[in-house]
């Protein structure tokens, strides 16, 4: 029995490796794809007019944000044979799949309006149907995990899967696409993604007994009483002050790669896999801290870790050389893999004591307002840090917009602790 739940268990998270793989693919390689620099040399030519790339991605993001609440509701609310999450996830992933896949097949060969109109309708499929997959992949975690060991075991394989699918984005599409072309890496990844996110639907069966206690109220109410939570509330602000900092970080280590450090900008990509390598190797140990001090601790502990990290990119190149610079980010691993695995284990844990107080499970809205909200974050710090670099600079004669961006990172993440500190769930009480 212990091993078939295991096996149910590792199914699941393979999910998680799809679902990483297309987005960081597709984020990572469709502004290049589609308005390459005049110097590549792969032949690319431009498709779209550089004026126009960002607002395709805006457009899909639009549309993304009006499915989070909407995919969330009717998941709640569904009922069916399969239960109510497996069904989006089943006749979703293939769609999923698709739409990524078409995503590297423009109509037209050479710069055109045609294009723009393809990849905003291609983007904004793409992002409907991932959080038609996702939002209810993700409630499934309540499902197949009843105890707090449970919990914490699945979301850390999930957090592995997730490394495992950003580390093949990152370095499998490049190779790929050297040796093939963008469209064999897209038909690849889409095949290779569709693969391990149909594994859910064939392996993890839902509990049917349950469905008196679906949701009853509206989308509005139900999207309200998931904000107005008050542990989901302080857990919110908190998480979303760290994925401004990872997201922060992201942008800025190119430049200060190469302004502060003097080092060529591609550096910046060895020092964030070194961070994901250092958080592949984490991830196995956190379930043990975890079930000592509490997932509420250990985020809070490895929170105040980044912080410091972030604060301290002010000073890479001046008072901290290359080597000890690239150390430090390497030891961003840690906080990077609590990120990947205790966040999902908490909303799970507010959701069901939620659903116990109510009578009324809601899993799907927890996580689907959680996406929205952090969709909004993220693309806030890629507003704010270009601010900094335009009123600061961002060159060798100006260099402190840079030098701003993780210690502004670092004051928000503080900030977000404060709320954090203020959540009640402890594992002995939800247990109980």
């Amino acid at each position: 029995m212990k091993r078939s739940k295991n096996l149910v268990m590792f199914m699941y998270a393979m999910g998680y490796l799809g679902i990483s793989i297309f987005t960081q693919t597709t984020v990572k390689w469709y502004q290049y794809f589609y308005t390459p620099p005049e110097s590549n040399t792969t032949g690319l030519k431009i498709l779209i007019p550089v004026t126009l790339i960002g607002l395709t991605m805006v457009i899909g993001r639009i549309f993304d944000g009006i499915a989070d609440p909407m995919v969330a509701y009717y998941s709640d609310k569904t009922r069916s044979k399969l239960g109510r999450r497996i069904p989006f996830i089943l006749y979703g992933s293939l769609p999923l799949a698709l739409t990524f896949i078409l995503i590297w097949f423009p109509p037209v060969a050479h710069e055109s309006i045609i294009n723009f109109i393809y990849l905003s309708v291609m983007l904004s499929l793409f992002f409907i149907f991932f959080t038609i997959v996702v939002a209810p992949y993700l409630a499934l975690i309540n499902e197949i995990s009843k105890t707090s060991r449970d919990r914490i075991k699945v979301t850390t394989m999930q957090g592995f899967t997730q490394i495992a699918g950003v580390m093949i984005a990152e370095a499998g599409s490049g190779v790929i696409m050297n040796m093939y072309g963008f469209r064999i890496m897209g038909v690849v990844l889409g095949i290779i993604g569709f693969l391990t996110i149909i594994l859910t639907p064939i392996f993890v069966k839902e509990d049917l007994s349950q469905q008196d206690t679906l949701p009853t109220i509206g989308l509005f109410e139900s999207v309200k009483t998931t904000l107005t939570n008050r542990n989901f509330a302080y857990y919110l602000i908190s998480y979303i002050s760290v994925w401004f900092g990872i997201n922060t970080l992201t942008i800025t280590m190119p430049y200060i790669t190469e302004v502060l450090m003097g080092a060529p900008p591609e550096y910046s990509g060895f020092m964030i896999a070194g961070a994901f390598i250092a958080a592949l190797l984490f991830t196995p140990l956190l379930p043990k801290f975890v079930l000592k001090f509490g997932k509420k601790n250990v985020l809070m502990a490895t929170s105040v870790l980044f912080a410091i990290i972030l604060f301290l990119t002010a000073f890479f190149g001046t008072i901290l050389p290359y080597n000890l610079a690239f150390v430090i980010v390497i030891l961003a691993g840690i906080p990077l893999s609590v990120i990947f695995v205790i966040p999902n284990a908490m909303i799970a844990d507010i959701a069901e004591l939620d659903g116990k107080e109510t009578g009324q499970r809601r899993e799907g809205m927890f996580f689907g307002a959680q996406g929205l909200v952090i969709k909004i974050v993220i693309g806030l710090s890629s507003f704010v840090t270009p601010l900094l670099f335009r009123y600061f600079g961002y060159s060798a004669e100006r260099p402190l917009g840079i030098q701003l961006g993780g210690p502004v990172a670092a004051v928000a993440i503080l900030i977000g602790l404060i709320f954090l500190n203020k959540y009640s769930i402890s594992e002995s009480s939800f247990e109980q």
